[in-house]
C-alpha cells in the first residue's frame, strides 16, 4: 500500500473514532466547553454533525484528490505552525486536518476560547500511528525556537503585524518561512427569488454561531427591497431564536444604530437583539446585516469595494460572471475543501 493510501486511511479512521457520539473523550471536551460558557451545546453539536456528514461522504478522499496530494507531492519533513482562531467551535479543525493530511509536522497554537474540542481531536489523531509529529498548546511561547517552515494564521487583519513580531521574537520560524494569512470577515448572499426554503437558509447563514464566522452572511443583495419580505423574515428569525436561544443576546451597539436609522428614516427590520438595515456600508457592527437592493452587478461592485474582508458569495443557483459562488444552503455546512480566503490548505502546503 502506498504512503498516501495508508495515510488517508489512518486519518479517516481516527476522525471516525473521534466523531463517534459514544467517544467519551469528545463528550468530556463538549462538557468542559459548555460548562465554561465558551460555546453552546447546540452550536457544538451542529458543527459536529456537519463534520460527520463530511467524513461519511468521503470528503477527505475528495479533498486530497482536488489538492493534488500524492506520494511524490506532499509536505513531509516540513514543520507547520498553525495559529488557530477561536470565534467558532472547532473553527481550526479544517486547518489542522489539512496540515495533517499534507504529511507535514503539525504544531498548533489553540485559542483559549476553544481549547478542548480541537485538542480532543488532536489527542486522538496523535495515537493513529501517523509518521509525523503532532503537538499543540495554548501558549505560543511553547514553540520558542521551533524554526517552522510555514505558518498558518487566522484572525483579524489588524493583528497580523503583532503576530508576526511575536513569532519572530520567539525564533519560532525560519527566516524564509512562508505565511498563509486568513483575515476574511463576512460573506455576501445574492437573492434573485424568495420562498420559504430560501428564507430558512438565509436565517441559518446569518445567525448560526451568532453570525461571527467569515462564512456568516452580513450583506444581502436582492432583486427586491427589505420591505417586501420583512414579515416573513422576522417570523423565521424568531423561530430560529426559539430553537437556538443561545444566540438571543443583548446587543447595545445595535440600539444606537436603530435609533439613528429611525431618525434618518432608513428602512430596517429591528428585533431588539438584531438589526437588518438597508445600507451599502461596510458591515462592521455585530448583530447587524446590511440589505442592498440590486442585481449581480451590485454584488460585483460590493465585493470589489469590501475586498479581502469578503469570504464567500452565496447564491441560490445564479452564476455571476467573474465571481466564484457557492450555494446558500452550504453557508454553514461547507465541504471539507472549502477555501478560507480563497486558499486550499493542502494545496498551499505541498507547493
Amino acid at each position: 500500500m502506498s504512503w498516501l493510501k495508508k495515510h488517508i486511511e489512518c486519518v479517516r479512521q481516527a476522525a471516525d473514532k473521534w466523531l463517534n457520539p459514544e467517544n467519551n473523550v469528545l463528550q468530556e471536551a463538549i462538557r468542559k466547553t459548555g460548562d465554561e460558557g465558551l460555546f453552546s451545546r447546540q452550536d457544538i453539536e451542529f458543527q459536529l454533525s456537519v463534520l460527520r456528514e463530511n467524513i461519511q461522504n468521503n470528503e477527505i478522499e475528495q479533498w486530497v484528490e482536488r489538492a493534488g496530494l500524492s506520494d511524490q507531492k506532499n509536505a513531509k519533513d516540513n514543520k507547520v505552525l498553525c495559529l488557530h482562531a477561536g470565534n467558532l467551535p472547532l473553527v481550526g479543525f479544517q486547518t489542522a486536518l489539512g496540515t495533517i493530511l499534507s504529511g507535514a509536522d503539525y504544531y498548533g497554537k489553540l485559542s483559549r476560547k476553544d481549547p478542548y474540542l480541537l485538542g480532543s481531536f488532536l489527542d486522538g489523531i496523535s495515537k493513529a500511528g501517523l509518521d509525523q509529529h503532532i503537538q499543540y498548546t495554548t501558549d505560543l511561547s511553547d514553540f520558542k525556537g521551533l524554526q517552522a517552515d510555514k505558518v498558518i494564521f487566522a484572525g483579524s487583519e489588524e493583528s497580523v503585524p503583532d503576530v508576526k513580531a511575536k513569532v519572530t521574537d520567539l525564533n519560532a520560524t525560519k527566516d524564509e518561512a512562508k505565511y498563509i494569512i486568513r483575515t476574511a470577515k463576512f460573506s455576501i448572499a445574492y437573492l434573485e427569488d424568495w420562498n420559504e426554503s430560501i428564507n430558512q437558509e438565509l436565517v441559518q447563514a446569518m445567525l448560526r454561531y451568532g453570525g461571527k464566522g467569515c462564512r456568516s452572511v452580513a450583506v444581502i443583495v436582492a432583486d427586491f427591497g427589505l420591505e417586501e419580505v420583512k414579515e416573513e423574515l422576522e417570523e423565521a428569525i424568531r423561530r430560529f431564536w426559539s430553537e437556538n436561544p443561545q444566540h438571543l443576546k443583548p446587543a447595545p451597539d445595535v440600539r444606537y444604530q436603530y435609533a439613528y436609522n429611525e431618525a434618518v428614516q432608513r428602512k430596517q427590520l429591528w428585533l431588539k437583539n438584531f438589526l437588518i438595515q438597508e445600507s451599502e456600508d461596510l458591515p462592521d457592527t455585530d448583530f447587524t446585516v446590511n440589505w442592498v437592493q440590486g442585481g449581480d452587478e451590485k454584488v460585483s461592485k460590493l465585493k470589489t469595494k469590501f475586498g479581502r474582508k469578503v469570504q464567500s458569495v452565496y447564491t441560490t443557483g445564479k452564476e455571476i460572471a467573474g465571481i466564484e459562488t457557492e450555494d446558500l444552503s452550504t453557508a454553514q455546512r461547507p465541504n471539507l475543501w472549502w477555501k478560507p480566503d480563497g486558499v486550499d490548505v493542502i494545496e498551499r502546503l505541498i507547493k
